[in-house]
C-alpha cells in the first residue's frame, strides 16, 4: 500500500436505509454494498450529522457542523447560498498534502461555485441540478442513441392526472417531476446513476494515469425521489411481498406539531394515497431505484479493481442522509423531524491492509467523520477546531475507546423551520426543539419511536443527562437561537 493512498468517496443521496431491510419479515439488502462491507468496516450505527442535503453535504465537505459552515438550508431556498470565503473544504487540506482532487455528480453545496471554484476539477451542476437536462447527459444519451429521458409515471403526489401518462424529464425545475414513482424508459445507461458512475470511471482512468495521489468524489442523485428505476430494476421488488412499514399506521398521538404539519399539510402524502397497497408499488421502485444506485456504484469498484488501484485506495461509502418514506404514518421525502428513518446512514470504509475486513462495529458516528478519515490517511494535517473525527482508528481496532455519544443538528425542512439539536447515546436519543415539543426515545426497547419518553417520570435521570449533552453543544457552538434553546433545556421547558 502506498504511504498517501488514493481516495475514493461516494456519496448516495436520500437512501431508504434505517428500518427498511428487517431480517425474518423483508430483505432488502443491496448487494455491492454488502460486498463492500465484507471486504472493510461497517458503522451500524451511523447517523447523518443533518438530514437535509446542502447542509449534511456541506459539513462532509468540510467536517464541521452546519452552524459553523452556515449552509443551514438547502441552496435553492437559504439566504447563504455558497460557502462564506475564507471557509476551508477537504480539498484544500488535500492539496496540500500533494493531492489531485476530483468531484463528480451532485454537489449542491452552492448557488455560485461549484467545486471547480475550490480547485476540484471534474462535473457537476449548481444547487440540487437537473442532470437530464445538462450538456453532459444530452451528449452521453446522444451517443448512445437514448433521446430525451422519459417516465412511466405510476404515483404521483403533486400531478395526479399524470399517473399512466409518459412525461418527458425536461423542466429548468428539479421539483417539476419529483414527488413521484414509476420506470424510466430505455436501458440502465439512460438512467441518471448510470450515467453518473459512467462520468466517474472516465475521470478515474484519467487520473490513473497520472503519477500524485488523488482524491475522487463520487456523488449520486439516487435513490432520492422521483423513484423512476429502469428495468430491470424497477422489477426487483414484488409489491405485493412488502409488508406494512411498523409505523405506517402511527396516528401521531403525543406527537410534537412538526410531524402533524409534515404529514397532514405539508405533502399531505397519507390523505391521497391512504392505502397500503398504494405504499407497497412506491416502495418496490424506491428499492428498484436502490438496488440500481447500488449497481452503478459496483461498476465504479469494479473500475477501480480493472485498473490495478483496488490495493492503494481508500474507498468510503456512505449518503447524506435518509429517507422517511412510508413512516411515521405515511410520511414522504425528508421530514422537519429528527426520526431515525433519516437520521441512519449506510457507512463503510475499505482499505485493504490497512482496514480490518468483515467487521462490524456500533460505535456511534457521523458521516460528517469522513473528513477527517480522509485527512489522516493523506497525511494532511486535521485542523483542532475541525468537528470531524477520523474513523481510521476504528476501523483498526472497533473496540478501542470512542466518545459515547453524538450530538447532530437540524433546521428544519420545507415549511417546518425549527433549530433542533439531537443526543445520540448507545440507548437513549433526544431531540430539543425551539419552539415545538421535545422527544425522548429509548431506541433499545423502542427502535421505531413509536413511545415519547418525553414526559416519563421513569426517565427523568436519562432526560437531564442528555439535556446536559445538548447544552454543552450549544455553548460550544453559540448562536442567538442556540442560547434561547439553552435557555429553555436549562429551565426544563
Amino acid at each position: 500500500m502506498k504511504a498517501k493512498p488514493n481516495i475514493l468517496f461516494i456519496v448516495a443521496d436520500h437512501h431508504a436505509f434505517y428500518g427498511h431491510d428487517r431480517p425474518g419479515e423483508f430483505d432488502y439488502r443491496p448487494p455491492r454494498y454488502e460486498q463492500f462491507c465484507a471486504r472493510g468496516t461497517r458503522f451500524d450505527r451511523a447517523y447523518c450529522v443533518a438530514p437535509l442535503c446542502t447542509p449534511d453535504r456541506a459539513s462532509m465537505m468540510t467536517g464541521v457542523y452546519p452552524s459553523a459552515h452556515g449552509l443551514t438550508h438547502n441552496t435553492d431556498y437559504h439566504h447563504l447560498r455558497d460557502f462564506r470565503a475564507h471557509q476551508q473544504l477537504y480539498s484544500h487540506h488535500l492539496s496540500r498534502s500533494g493531492y489531485r482532487n476530483a468531484y463528480v455528480g451532485k454537489w449542491h453545496c452552492g448557488h455560485e461555485r461549484l467545486p471547480v471554484d475550490y480547485g476540484i476539477e471534474g462535473w457537476s451542476l449548481p444547487d440540487y441540478g437537473k442532470p437530464y437536462m445538462s450538456d453532459a447527459y444530452k451528449a452521453y444519451a446522444a451517443e448512445r442513441g437514448l433521446g430525451d429521458a422519459r417516465a412511466r409515471i405510476e404515483h404521483c403526489l403533486n400531478h395526479p392526472e399524470w399517473e399512466g401518462t409518459v412525461q418527458v424529464l425536461h423542466h429548468p425545475s428539479p421539483w417539476r417531476f419529483m414527488q413521484a414513482s414509476g420506470v424510466l424508459e430505455g436501458p440502465p445507461e439512460a438512467h441518471e446513476e448510470d450515467f453518473v458512475a459512467h462520468l466517474t470511471v472516465e475521470k478515474l482512468r484519467e487520473l490513473a494515469g497520472g503519477d500524485q495521489p488523488w482524491s475522487l468524489v463520487a456523488s449520486f442523485w439516487g435513490p432520492h425521489q422521483p423513484y423512476y428505476p429502469t428495468e430491470p430494476y424497477a422489477s426487483m421488488v414484488d409489491p405485493r411481498s412488502i409488508p406494512e412499514y411498523p409505523t405506517f399506521r402511527d396516528d401521531l398521538a403525543g406527537r410534537p406539531l412538526r410531524y402533524v404539519f409534515h404529514r397532514d399539510i405539508g405533502d399531505r402524502s397519507a390523505h391521497r394515497w391512504p392505502d397500503w397497497s398504494t405504499w407497497q408499488e412506491v416502495l418496490a421502485r424506491a428499492y428498484g431505484q436502490g438496488y440500481q444506485t447500488d449497481a452503478a456504484i459496483g461498476r465504479i469498484l469494479d473500475a477501480l479493481d480493472e485498473l490495478g488501484l483496488a490495493e492503494d485506495t481508500l474507498v468510503i461509502w456512505t449518503a447524506d442522509h435518509g429517507d422517511a418514506l412510508a413512516s411515521h404514518g405515511g410520511l414522504w421525502d425528508k421530514a422537519g423531524t429528527y426520526i431515525e428513518e433519516i437520521a441512519r446512514v449506510p457507512l463503510a470504509v475499505r482499505l485493504p491492509g490497512a482496514v480490518g475486513e468483515g467487521v462490524r462495529t456500533d460505535k456511534l458516528v457521523t458521516n460528517m467523520d469522513v473528513t477527517a478519515t480522509m485527512l489522516e490517511a493523506g497525511g494532511a494535517a486535521i485542523p483542532p477546531d475541525m468537528h470531524s473525527r477520523s474513523l481510521l482508528g476504528l476501523c483498526r481496532d472497533p473496540n478501542r475507546a470512542w466518545p459515547d455519544h453524538v450530538i447532530c443538528q437540524h433546521h428544519g425542512h420545507g415549511g417546518v423551520r425549527l433549530l433542533q439539536r439531537i443526543a445520540v447515546t448507545d440507548r437513549y436519543k433526544y431531540v430539543a426543539v425551539l419552539f415545538d415539543g421535545d422527544e425522548l426515545y429509548d431506541l433499545a426497547e423502542d427502535p421505531f419511536e413509536l413511545v415519547n419518553l418525553i414526559d416519563s417520570p421513569a426517565h427523568a435521570d436519562v432526560r437531564a443527562e442528555l439535556r446536559g449533552l445538548i447544552v454543552q453543544h450549544l455553548a460550544e457552538h453559540p448562536s442567538h437561537e442556540g442560547r434561547m434553546l439553552a435557555h429553555a433545556l436549562k429551565l426544563g421547558w
